[in-house]
Protein backbone atom coordinates (compact mmCIF):
# COMPACT_ATOMS: atom_id res chain seq x y z
CA UNK A 1 0.00 0.00 0.00
CA UNK A 2 1.39 3.40 -0.88
CA UNK A 3 1.06 6.63 1.04
CA UNK A 4 -1.81 7.90 -1.11
CA UNK A 5 -3.89 4.82 -0.32
CA UNK A 6 -2.96 5.05 3.37
CA UNK A 7 -4.00 8.68 3.67
CA UNK A 8 -7.18 8.05 1.62
CA UNK A 9 -8.19 5.19 3.91
CA UNK A 10 -7.47 7.39 6.94
CA UNK A 11 -9.69 10.14 5.56
CA UNK A 12 -12.49 7.64 4.88
CA UNK A 13 -12.15 6.30 8.43
CA UNK A 14 -12.24 9.82 9.87
CA UNK A 15 -15.35 10.72 7.85
CA UNK A 16 -17.06 7.55 9.05
CA UNK A 17 -15.99 8.35 12.61
CA UNK A 18 -17.41 11.88 12.29
CA UNK A 19 -20.78 10.49 11.17
CA UNK A 20 -20.85 8.08 14.11
CA UNK A 21 -19.88 10.94 16.43
CA UNK A 22 -22.84 12.98 15.18
CA UNK A 23 -25.10 10.01 15.93
CA UNK A 24 -23.62 9.60 19.41
CA UNK A 25 -24.10 13.29 20.18
CA UNK A 26 -27.72 13.08 19.01
CA UNK A 27 -28.26 10.11 21.35
CA UNK A 28 -26.52 12.07 24.10
CA UNK A 29 -28.99 14.93 23.56
CA UNK A 30 -31.89 12.42 23.70
CA UNK A 31 -30.46 11.00 26.92
CA UNK A 32 -30.37 14.39 28.62
CA UNK A 33 -33.90 15.15 27.39
CA UNK A 34 -35.06 11.91 29.01
CA UNK A 35 -33.11 12.79 32.15
CA UNK A 36 -34.76 16.19 32.44
CA UNK A 37 -38.19 14.51 32.17
CA UNK A 38 -37.56 12.07 35.03
CA UNK A 39 -35.71 14.54 37.26
CA UNK A 40 -36.79 14.77 40.85
CA UNK A 41 -40.22 13.47 41.80
CA UNK A 42 -41.50 13.49 38.21
CA UNK A 43 -40.16 10.03 37.40
CA UNK A 44 -40.49 6.64 39.00
CA UNK A 45 -37.46 4.68 40.15
CA UNK A 46 -37.88 2.36 37.16
CA UNK A 47 -37.84 5.27 34.70
CA UNK A 48 -34.74 6.71 36.38
CA UNK A 49 -32.96 3.34 36.19
CA UNK A 50 -33.90 2.93 32.52
CA UNK A 51 -32.69 6.43 31.62
CA UNK A 52 -29.44 5.84 33.51
CA UNK A 53 -28.86 2.52 31.73
CA UNK A 54 -29.64 4.08 28.36
CA UNK A 55 -27.19 6.89 29.11
CA UNK A 56 -24.47 4.46 30.16
CA UNK A 57 -24.90 2.56 26.88
CA UNK A 58 -24.62 5.82 24.94
CA UNK A 59 -21.46 6.69 26.86
CA UNK A 60 -20.03 3.22 26.15
CA UNK A 61 -20.65 3.68 22.43
CA UNK A 62 -19.11 7.14 22.63
CA UNK A 63 -15.95 5.73 24.16
CA UNK A 64 -15.79 3.13 21.38
CA UNK A 65 -16.22 5.77 18.65
CA UNK A 66 -13.58 8.04 20.18
CA UNK A 67 -11.16 5.10 20.63
CA UNK A 68 -11.74 4.05 17.02
CA UNK A 69 -10.59 7.49 15.87
CA UNK A 70 -7.33 7.15 17.78
CA UNK A 71 -6.85 3.61 16.46
CA UNK A 72 -7.38 4.73 12.86
CA UNK A 73 -4.76 7.44 13.27
CA UNK A 74 -2.37 4.88 14.79
CA UNK A 75 -2.87 2.48 11.89
CA UNK A 76 -2.15 5.23 9.35
CA UNK A 77 0.93 6.29 11.30
CA UNK A 78 2.29 2.75 11.42
CA UNK A 79 1.65 2.29 7.70
CA UNK A 80 3.36 5.57 6.78
CA UNK A 81 6.33 4.75 9.00
CA UNK A 82 6.63 1.34 7.29
CA UNK A 83 6.59 3.02 3.88
CA UNK A 84 9.26 5.46 5.05
CA UNK A 85 11.37 2.62 6.49
CA UNK A 86 11.25 0.78 3.17
CA UNK A 87 13.16 3.66 1.58
CA UNK A 88 10.34 5.45 -0.20
CA UNK A 89 10.17 9.20 0.12
CA UNK A 90 7.02 10.52 1.74
CA UNK A 91 5.08 13.48 0.39
CA UNK A 92 4.93 16.78 2.22
CA UNK A 93 1.40 15.93 3.42
CA UNK A 94 2.47 12.56 4.83
CA UNK A 95 5.51 14.10 6.58
CA UNK A 96 3.31 16.85 8.00
CA UNK A 97 0.82 14.25 9.26
CA UNK A 98 3.61 12.32 11.03
CA UNK A 99 4.83 15.51 12.72
CA UNK A 100 1.47 16.34 14.33
CA UNK A 101 1.52 16.23 18.15
CA UNK A 102 -1.49 13.88 18.49
CA UNK A 103 0.00 11.27 16.15
CA UNK A 104 1.54 8.36 18.10
CA UNK A 105 5.29 7.87 17.68
CA UNK A 106 4.95 4.16 17.01
CA UNK A 107 4.82 0.97 18.95
CA UNK A 108 2.28 -1.81 19.03
CA UNK A 109 -1.19 -1.20 17.65
CA UNK A 110 -3.97 -2.04 20.05
CA UNK A 111 -7.51 -0.83 20.41
CA UNK A 112 -7.93 0.84 23.80
CA UNK A 113 -10.91 2.64 25.29
CA UNK A 114 -8.59 4.56 27.59
CA UNK A 115 -5.96 5.49 25.00
CA UNK A 116 -7.07 9.12 24.79
CA UNK A 117 -7.18 10.51 28.32
CA UNK A 118 -9.02 13.68 27.25
CA UNK A 119 -11.87 11.63 25.81
CA UNK A 120 -12.08 9.46 28.91
CA UNK A 121 -12.22 12.51 31.17
CA UNK A 122 -14.89 14.10 28.96
CA UNK A 123 -17.09 10.98 29.02
CA UNK A 124 -16.64 10.63 32.80
CA UNK A 125 -17.80 14.23 33.30
CA UNK A 126 -20.81 13.66 31.06
CA UNK A 127 -21.65 10.48 33.00
CA UNK A 128 -21.46 12.34 36.32
CA UNK A 129 -23.66 15.09 34.91
CA UNK A 130 -26.30 12.58 33.78
CA UNK A 131 -26.35 10.76 37.10
CA UNK A 132 -26.62 14.08 38.92
CA UNK A 133 -29.50 15.26 36.72
CA UNK A 134 -31.43 12.02 37.19
CA UNK A 135 -30.73 11.14 40.80
CA UNK A 136 -30.01 14.37 42.71
CA UNK A 137 -32.97 15.73 44.65
CA UNK A 138 -34.69 18.83 43.29
CA UNK A 139 -34.83 21.81 45.65
CA UNK A 140 -38.35 23.09 46.07
CA UNK A 141 -38.80 26.84 45.67
CA UNK A 142 -39.26 28.70 48.95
Amino acid sequence: MDQYQTLSLLHIALIQNALYTIGIFFLLWVTFRFASQVRGNQGTVLSKVLVTLFGLLVFWQGLIVFANRIFSIGVATKSLNAIKASGQALSVHAEAFLSLPFVPAGGELRFSLTGDSGSVIWWLLVTIMLVAVVWMPVKKPA
